[in-house]
């Protein structure tokens, strides 16, 4: 699909430098572009111009970017908007996706032809969900208006049944159509996070330092447990939900790869219900495991010491039960793990809180979290 060389687009960031450099480089391209210097402002000029995108800087004063983020997907949810961002803050980045946000750029940008993709990206898909909106419409109103048809003559009944079907047809073919759609968005997603998870891992050999270099990889293991999640959604009959035991089968092997040296002392013991969890749940149970399997698999046992690491899957009704437990040595005494600085505990209790689940540990003579949610 050909870039819209009339779009127009809305950047707002209140560095003056950052700002002027994405605009040359997009009018370049061919984009028409305008920029408001704060939050406020930028508002403004969205609701008076109806830009076709927008890009949005995090920390802005006045206004702020998630704010900026909320308001402008709660009235113009078709309207692509990308945070272009400097904090470096994970959570920001997740608050900003779940806010709406369709894609997400770090700066500086080093490469501007990367957020050029972005912007291309986004408008592509914006067209798409405008035809697919359109078509619905025009779909609806088709079939009322074959039924009021119906209602009306008797004579042409078997003409209009004859028409129903083609109708319902359509339906069929359409329904099809948005499958294959969804499978091609899942591949796609599935595909960048295993580009992202490369890169990582490529980034990460070219750092001396062993703490960063963790920090890398501990990155990429989180990326790639959701590049999983994606994979078994689009090779799914179900598009919307995914077999949770399969998957943890997979995951967990792949996790235990990751640490040779564990592989071959520290045993691991699957207890798996036959659950299926929509994606809502899925990534965030899947980053869950992939901190405190990690977190096990570093810490909890000395040296070469064997050990056990068990991962417990249970379903009763709609409740489900995450267990994962370890005979290692545990966490020191006073632990609190909500008060921790560690990114990985951090997240752990974000992401219970995400799912509305709750939180019960038990952090001496081994360690055991169990996390309990409704599906």
């Amino acid at each position: 699909m050909d870039t819209n060389p009339k779009a127009k687009i809305l950047t707002i960031d209140d560095e003056d430098i950052i700002r002027e450099s994405i605009e040359a480089y997009l009018e370049d391209s061919g984009f028409a572009v305008i920029h408001a210097e704060n939050g406020r402002v930028g508002l403004e000029v969205f609701r008076r111009e109806k830009p076709d995108l927008v890009l949005v800087d995090l920390r802005m004063p006045e206004v702020d970017g998630l704010d900026v983020l909320a308001r402008v997907t709660t009235e113009s949810p078709l309207t692509p908007i990308i945070v272009v961002s400097g904090t470096g803050v994970l959570q920001d980045a997740i608050e900003a996706l779940r806010l709406g946000a369709w894609d997400y750029v770090t700066k500086p940008v080093q490469d501007m032809a990367v957020l050029e993709h972005a912007v291309t990206k986004a408008l592509e898909r914006a067209e798409l969900l405008r035809r697919k909106e359109t078509y619905s419409e025009e779909l609806e109103r088709e079939v009322a208006r074959r039924t009021a048809e119906l209602r009306q003559t008797n004579e042409r009944l078997a003409e209009e049944v004859a028409e129903r079907q083609l109708a319902e047809e359509r339906i069929r073919s359409s329904l099809q159509e948005k499958e294959v759609l969804l499978k091609e968005i899942h591949h796609r997603v599935k595909n960048n996070l295993q580009i992202i998870s490369s890169l990582l891992y490529l980034q990460s050999q070219q750092i001396g330092e062993e703490r960063t270099r963790e920090l890398f990889m501990e990155s990429r293991g989180r990326v790639r447990s959701m590049a999983l999640v994606h994979e078994k959604l689009y090779q799914s009959e179900d598009l919307a939900r995914i077999n949770y035991r399969d998957y943890l089968s997979s995951f967990t092997r792949s996790i235990m790869q990751a640490y040779p040296q564990r592989q071959r002392t520290v045993r691991l013991d699957l207890h798996l219900d036959d659950i299926c969890l929509p994606v809502d749940l899925a990534i965030p149970c899947s980053l869950i495991i992939n901190e405190l399997m990690t977190n096990a698999l570093k810490y909890a046992f000395d040296g070469n010491a064997p050990g056990t690491l068990t991962l417990a899957l249970r379903r009763e009704g709609d409740a489900v039960e995450l267990e994962v437990r370890d005979d290692g040595k545990g966490f020191p005494e006073g632990f609190d793990i909500n008060n921790t600085e560690t990114l990985g505990m951090q997240l752990v209790v974000n992401l219970v809180n995400q799912i509305r689940g709750e939180l019960d540990t038990a952090l001496s003579g081994g360690a055991r979290f169990t996390i309990r949610f409704t599906l």
